[in-house]
This record gives structure tokens, C-alpha cells and sequence, in this order.
């Protein structure tokens, strides 16, 4: 072999493992559903927590960070997302199920129920992601931010940051209305609504893993009954806030924790019981 083959052969084997790794195109795709039917403003939902309440959405987003793909052997591999200027910005992407009509009239008539972006092309055979955001990105002024992160109704101050899930609803007992807003708490130092803490004593980040998922099949399903299944909807105790705003001595907000797997006031974290895994051939249209 002449020393210009070995040369060649020398780099083809240093090109190859690069190649075999290039990006490949990735999209998780969402539903919130109930009872297997998917949640939209403006309809009836039964059957609703404790007292089987039937409620109506007013509003139904949240952020999802630091998406991951998982292998065989427990490894991951993180998406790199797609900037698109409105939905994705690094790490971080919304969804948003409610569209501005019926109820739902302080949202946004665009939806999204999907994140796009990348990964090395591989056997892939899980799904892992946090509801929430980074605390880095978390106590920023909202004012200067691009979207995503733009939103004023999905923040409360720096101190507190955002509100990671907004799941707002009417039910048979609350007409007024009943709303889950996730967020960080006990954040210091206190101070006033514009003191950026170091740190927060609750970040209420939930953790999701999805073994048996993959992206070509499936979708992540919002169980819209499971989220509230440990919560009467239809009423709310006095002198507190009007559903749960991730206080921890709010009754309102520990059936919700417990499903979302968080810890709160003397209960352990647990494991979310909200998303799971669902063959997007079995969504009812």
C-alpha cells in the first residue's frame, strides 16, 4: 500500500465515527387529555378530582427544560432545540394548549404541543425532561426577555420568577375559578418583588422519565384527571389563595404536589404520576 492510500484510509477512519454521529432531526409531540380525549377551551370536562367535579379550562400552559433522550444502558443524550424565535429559546420551549376562545379568553390564540430540534442518530428508548425552568433563567426581568419568556402572565417578580405551570380552571363549586400556578418559593434573599435571589428553598421543578417512549410512535400525554385526581376543585379554603399558588401551607396545593411528585410542607417528593407515554394511534380525535 503507497503511503498516499495509507493517508487516505487514515482519514476515512477518523471521518467515519463524525459522520455516523451527525444530527438528526427530533419532535416531541404533546397532548393534554381526559379521559383520552384531548382538553380545549370551551368544552365540559367530568369527572374531576375528589368530588368528580366538571370543569372547563381558563388556561393550560407550561415550560419544559433540558430535554433529554434516553439510551439503553441509561445514558443521555440532550436535544439540541430548535431556535425559532417564539416557541424555543436555548434549553427551554412552552406548550400551550389553550387557544384564546371560550373560556380562555387571557391566552394566546397560537398553540403549540410539540419541541423540535436535534440529537446524534441513534436507538433511543426513553424520554426525560423537567417542567421548568433553569434558575439562571428563572429571576430575569420579563420586560427584556425574547419569547418564550415574555409572557407576563407566566411570571410573578424576579424574586419569585415564573410560573412554570398555569393551569387555570372553572368548576361546579368555583365558578371564579380555581388555578394551579407552579413556581420556585422561599426564595432569598426575600426583599422586595425585584430582589434577584441566590437561591430558593422550594424550586418545585417537576422531573419526568419516560421509559418506552420513542418519538416516532408515541406522544407525551397530560393527564388532565390524574393532575387533579387528590384535589377537590370545588372548594377552597378561606384565607388562602384562590386554588394553589405553590404555597406549602396551602391544603389546596398538596394533592396537586403529590401528583406532580414534588415535596411540600412535611411530605416527601415522590414520583409524577401526571405524564406518561401514549401511542399517538390510540389519541381520540
Amino acid at each position: 500500500m503507497t503511503r498516499s492510500s495509507l493517508a487516505l484510509l487514515f482519514s476515512f477512519a477518523l471521518a467515519a465515527p463524525a459522520a455516523a454521529q451527525a444530527p438528526s432531526p427530533v419532535t416531541i409531540r404533546f397532548a393534554m387529555t381526559a379521559a383520552g380525549a384531548p382538553v380545549t377551551c370551551g368544552a365540559n370536562i367530568s369527572g374531576v378530582g375528589t368530588t368528580k367535579s366538571t370543569v372547563s379550562i381558563i388556561d393550560a400552559r407550561f415550560y419544559v427544560s433540558r430535554l433529554r433522550l434516553v439510551k439503553a444502558d441509561g445514558g443521555e443524550v440532550p436535544v439540541a432545540l430548535t431556535q425559532d424565535g417564539l416557541w424555543q429559546l436555548d434549553d427551554v420551549a412552552l406548550l400551550d394548549f389553550e387557544n384564546a376562545t371560550g373560556g380562555c379568553a387571557n391566552g394566546t390564540e397560537q398553540t403549540r404541543d410539540l419541541i423540535e430540534g436535534s440529537a446524534p442518530a441513534g436507538q433511543y428508548t426513553g424520554v426525560r425532561f423537567e417542567v421548568g425552568l433553569p434558575f439562571e433563567k428563572n429571576h430575569r426581568d420579563q420586560t427584556l426577555q425574547p419569547s418564550p419568556l415574555n409572557l407576563s402572565r407566566l411570571f410573578w417578580s424576579w424574586n419569585a420568577g415564573y410560573k412554570f405551570m398555569r393551569m387555570d380552571i372553572r368548576s361546579t363549586g368555583q365558578p371564579r375559578g380555581w388555578l394551579l400556578h407552579l413556581g420556585s418559593t422561599a426564595c432569598s434573599p426575600a426583599g422586595s418583588p425585584s430582589t434577584v435571589p441566590v437561591s430558593c428553598g422550594n424550586r418545585n421543578v417537576v422531573t419526568v422519565d419516560l421509559p418506552g417512549f420513542s418519538a416516532a410512535r408515541d406522544v407525551v400525554e397530560l393527564d388532565f384527571l390524574a393532575l387533579f385526581a387528590g384535589s377537590n376543585v370545588d372548594t377552597n379554603t378561606d384565607k388562602t389563595a384562590l386554588g394553589c399558588m405553590s404555597g406549602g401551607s396551602d391544603p389546596e396545593c398538596h394533592g396537586l404536589f403529590g401528583q406532580l411528585g414534588l415535596a411540600i410542607a412535611d411530605k416527601s417528593a415522590g414520583t409524577q404520576q401526571v405524564f406518561r407515554v401514549k401511542p399517538a394511534a390510540t389519541l381520540a380525535r
